[in-house]
């Protein structure tokens, strides 16, 4: 592993170059290298929000804590109210553009895993529910925390031929965090965006929670628990606008730029996924009778079904890096070249 301050000496060396020139990814996989990557498009994943539907009764109630959200000019206004944590799970579905023989041992959780390998991530952040809206819209409105108190992103890989191997599993939860730690990072809002604002609408009716409708991938115990219907989307979330803690450069072929989670919208019920029984290991999700559900109480107002709620998404993940180190050191020899010349100049 490569720490923080050998990554930011060589990302500040490169900088200039890289603005300009910034590249597709290469990877090392445990079956050979895979080129060109222009994304991580990641399966669909489930998500909790741990607490999200108490924060979200609560603000109903008229109980704001008053926990700052970032500024959002999306919005056109910043945003107070409650905080509760947001966690996924999920597995490299798609190397967007990747070319080479390695392609084809990328797990995706159909077959055998003989001679496969896997790529999992996990992530953790803080936001929190500044509007909530009962009526008439059933509409919810989130924002990034100012202050985060849990927050991560990960990257794992795995070779699922190695002794002990336990490939990824949404019904249980399992399988996510194991493998090689090749990436480790914060997340925070993408340049582009004042904040992450993102919006949950809740539709009419009740239905299962739901699943991916394979049983041989396992059946969650919670796919049959009662659900709100619901949508919602939240914009790019860049997770490299903070320098990587940690980064496996024997995995990664070049310095990555930028590294995005986009495209992440909030659907209810589960169509293609199942919902996690566990998240990052020992984290349980309790959604009480109805996920998501609410009901109006004389004398108390909005009480929540359960604290938590879960969610499906289908994220991607943009990926831009300096050129490979070939690459680099032509444009060093180049800038040697061009100094040389304004000495002799000189």
């Amino acid at each position: 592993m490569i720490k923080f301050k050998q990554i930011a000496v060589a990302a500040a060396l490169a900088s200039a170059f890289a603005a300009a020139h910034a590249a597709p990814i290469s990877v090392f996989t445990p079956n050979g290298q895979v080129s060109g990557i222009a994304a991580f498009d990641w399966a669909p994943s489930p998500v909790l929000a741990k607490g999200g539907n108490e924060a979200f009764v609560r603000l109903a109630n008229g109980q704001n804590d008053g926990v700052s959200g970032i500024t959002n000019t999306t919005a056109g206004f910043p945003l107070t109210g409650n905080a509760f944590t947001v966690y996924s799970q999920g597995r490299l579905n798609l190397f967007q553009n990747g070319t080479g023989a390695a392609t084809a041992g990328l797990w995706t959780g159909a077959g055998s895993t003989a001679g496969k390998y896997e790529i999992t991530f996990e992530l953790a952040y803080t936001e929190i529910v500044g509007v909530a809206n009962t009526f008439p819209t059933n509409q919810a409105f989130f924002d990034f925390a100012a202050t985060q108190t849990i927050n991560y992103f990960r990257v794992y890989v795995q070779d699922l031929d190695d002794t002990g191997a336990v490939a990824s599993n949404y019904a249980s939860g399992a399988g996510f965090n194991d493998g090689k730690l090749v990436f480790e990072g914060k997340v925070a809002p993408a340049a582009s965006q004042a904040g992450v604002f993102s919006d949950f609408k809740v539709g009419a009716g009740l239905t299962n929670l739901g699943s991916d409708g394979d049983a041989s991938n396992g059946t969650s115990s919670l796919s049959s628990k009662q659900s709100v219907n619901g949508s919602g989307s939240t914009p790019i979330i860049d997770l490299l606008s903070v320098v990587p803690t940690t980064y496996d450069n024997s995995f990664w072929n070049g310095i990555l730029t930028e590294f995005l989670i986009s495209n992440i919208n909030q659907n209810l019920p589960f169509t293609s996924v199942d919902p996690s029984e566990q998240f990052h290991g020992s984290i349980t999700p309790d959604i009480g009778t109805v996920n998501g559900g609410t009901s109006f109480v004389p004398g108390r107002g909005l009480v929540a079904s359960g604290p938590d709620i879960l969610f499906q998404t289908d994220p991607n993940g943009p990926l831009q890096a300096v050129p490979e180190p070939g690459t680099l050191a032509l444009a060093g020899l180049a800038l040697g070249g061009l100094a040389l010349a304004r000495r002799r100049k000189a």
